[in-house]
């Protein structure tokens, strides 16, 4: 497994994939504060309810401000990370070396998990520090303790994100294609997203809804108490998520037949 890990790792870092997804989720911040500094400049007024990020200490919310961006761009970069590994056929190099597929599955999930992670933090790194210097750091509406607040916040929706980046792995293995994967990453992230959106309209399909990750990413007010107070919902729901997702990838994966 750890071998695996270290392949994956030299990888990546020769790879231009890496860092693209990087750069955009480093340099997208940079343009929201801009874009709000000129929004601001022209009369406009920022709020935090529908900006989600005004000042250095809601940057904390970026990667909520950003769900649909960061999920895309992941999904794209699975997609061509582990579909390339079947249609360039390296897979079967460490297969051949009597790699077990669990372990090769579970390498190539920890790989975009970690990557996701490092992604996420400079964005929300960025986000933070461009925002300061555009309009202070300031505070979040209602929040006493922050650091608390920052770190709880943080942790929850970098889950939610997780959660999304294990069906992306999955859809790629079941896919064994970059572009199939991407393109039924991107329907399911559309149809997850903004379906629940129609749902939550209706009266008895209301909290069905919940049970998708996407739900609170994207309809969830993070620095609400009524949504922090859905923190641990949020967090179940995305544990029980990669799991079930990583089963049974991993079940179908061993079945696959990989010529």
């Amino acid at each position: 497994m750890l071998n695996l890990l270290t392949a994956e790792r030299i990888k990546l870092l020769r790879s231009r994939k890496l860092w693209i997804v990087l750069s955009i989720l480093f340099l997208f911040p940079i343009y929201q504060a801009a874009n709000s500094k000129m929004v601001v400049h022209y009369g406009g007024k920022l709020v935090q309810a529908t900006d989600t990020v005004i000042n250095g200490a809601t940057g904390i919310l970026m990667i909520d401000k950003n769900g649909l961006t960061i999920l895309l761009v992941m999904s794209a970069f699975i997609s061509f990370f582990i579909g390339e590994e079947f249609q360039n056929g390296t897979i079967r190099n460490a297969l051949s070396l009597g790699r077990s597929r669990t372990h090769y599955y579970l390498s190539k999930l920890v790989t975009a998990a970690l990557v996701s992670l490092v992604g996420v933090v400079i964005m929300t790194v960025m986000g933070m520090v461009s925002f300061s210097v555009v309009f202070g750091f300031g505070e979040v509406a209602g929040i006493s303790d922050y650091v608390s607040y920052a770190l709880k916040t943080f942790s929850t929706l970098y889950v939610l994100i997780l959660a999304n980046v294990s069906i992306y792995v999955t859809i790629s293995f079941l896919t064994i294609n970059s572009g199939v994967s991407l393109v039924w990453s991107f329907l399911y992230t559309i149809g997850t997203g903004f379906g629940a959106g129609i749902f939550q309209q209706t009266e008895h399909f209301k909290q069905v809804t919940f049970w998708f990750t996407e739900s609170f990413l994207f309809y969830s007010d993070f620095a609400s108490p009524a949504g922090i107070a859905k923190y641990s919902e949020m967090i179940l729901v995305s544990l029980i998520t990669i799991v079930v997702s990583s089963a049974l990838g991993i079940i179908l994966f061993k079945r696959t037949d990989i010529k």
